[in-house]
């Protein structure tokens, strides 16, 4: 199958949306998908688009040049000039507005972890944009899916809302969990080690995430001083991320910052701090999916996190992990995770049950391939 595969950023690289872009498309190759890569796509925006943002933002408000209709007209001249001589079965896109007003007899499909109309009911930077990009946000959104041939979101929170909101067909949209953006070669005997290695009477927390707030880091620090103040020592350790300036960390916190995967020496450092961690936690306060589930469930790490958005897809309650309302105090997470020490084979338990979420669901074969199978089928009732 030939696939033209257009994403917003190179998908070569590994830098850009969490490397998405890459391993969506390098998921596909395994199980037959021939791809002509056509990203990225440059966007070089009007003056007017800049006139525009000094306007709004003396309201308090935000413009998305993605969102505007000059935009959306390029991306389309610029993907006509890249097909041209290029035979593909149908197209793939990342991002909605990129195909927004793409004409052509092509099948159209798209995957990806959210729509507009979730954005901006969940995102704090979507709620401060201009009336117009709003309005305009949602009719590129019901375009693009109504155009659609085919769907696939990360989560069922995307799904819902492309369904509820913008009338997409429920037989097109898919829901195809992200996997793991790190290599894994793993055995259930390996993270049975894993899982033995670490200590009974000390609790490693992991909070992984570059945006502090919108993460939940103070409810992670909290949850951490709560542990500790019940008699249970804690670390907890921060990874690529950090407190707003000015707030200084406790003893038991671990400031590592970011760690560049794409170095031999940084991915082992990477792999090693999720192994020997107890917990993943992630009290997000908005999320899509969330990438580093899927990571931690590959060393038999359980996570904990909220029930928003799009997580409740990518933590399954009591598969590999344990999920809490939004507005749930520190103190409920505390409690879990004492019971889970005062009952440690439990916690064996569901350490290796989060191994086998991510041997079924949570990697990118598994994924890959469904998305496969499912474009095989679009395009063979398409023939008919």
């Amino acid at each position: 199958m030939n696939i033209g595969y257009v994403t917003c950023d190179d998908p070569h690289q590994l830098a850009g949306w969490s490397g998405l872009s890459h391993y969506i498309g390098a998921s596909l190759v395994p199980h037959g998908a021939n791809l002509h890569y056509l990203g990225p796509l440059p966007a070089t925006p009007s003056r007017f688009v800049g006139v525009k943002r000094r306007f709004w933002k003396m309201f308090g408000r935000q413009i998305q040049e993605m969102r505007e209709p000059s935009m959306a007209r390029e991306w389309a001249r610029q993907l006509h000039d890249k097909l041209r001589g290029v035979k593909v079965d149908l197209i793939l896109s990342t991002h909605t507005e990129l195909l927004a007003e793409f004409e052509s007899d092509l099948p159209i499909t798209y995957w990806s972890d959210s729509n507009f109309g979730c954005m901006l009911d969940a995102y704090p930077y979507f709620q401060q944009l201009d009336p117009l990009t709003t309005r305009r946000g949602h009719w590129l959104e019901r375009r693009a899916l109504q155009r659609a041939d085919m769907v696939f979101y990360a989560c069922d929170w995307a799904r819902d809302a492309a369904i509820s909101q913008y009338g997409a067909d429920p037989e097109k949209v898919k829901v195809i969990p992200f996997g793991a953006n790190i290599q894994c070669n793993r055995t259930a005997s390996d993270v049975e080690r894993l899982i033995t290695a670490r200590p009974t009477d000390r609790c490693n927390l992991l909070f992984l995430g570059k945006i502090w707030a919108r993460k939940g880091g103070d409810t992670a620090v909290a949850v951490a001083e709560a542990l500790n103040q019940s008699g249970l020592p804690t670390t907890l350790t921060l990874i690529g991320s950090q407190p707003p300036e000015g707030v200084a960390l406790p003893p038991f916190v671990r400031k590592v910052g970011f760690i560049n995967k794409s170095d031999p020496a940084g991915l082992k450092q990477f792999n090693d701090l999720i192994a020997e961690s107890h917990f993943l936690i992630l009290p997000s306060r908005a999320e899509a999916f969330g990438i580093v589930f899927c990571e931690a469930a590959s060393f038999g790490v359980p996570s904990l996190a909220t029930r928003v958005g799009g997580i409740p897809t990518a933590v399954r309650d009591g598969g590999n992990g344990k999920l809490f309302p939004l507005d749930a105090p520190p103190a409920d997470y505390a409690a879990f995770i004492r019971q889970s020490f005062a009952n440690y084979p439990g916690y064996a338990a569901l350490a290796r049950s989060a191994f086998r979420e991510y041997e079924t669901r949570l990697n990118w074969s598994v994924s890959g391939a469904t998305a496969m199978n499912h474009l095989r089928a679009m395009l063979e009732r398409r023939r008919r």
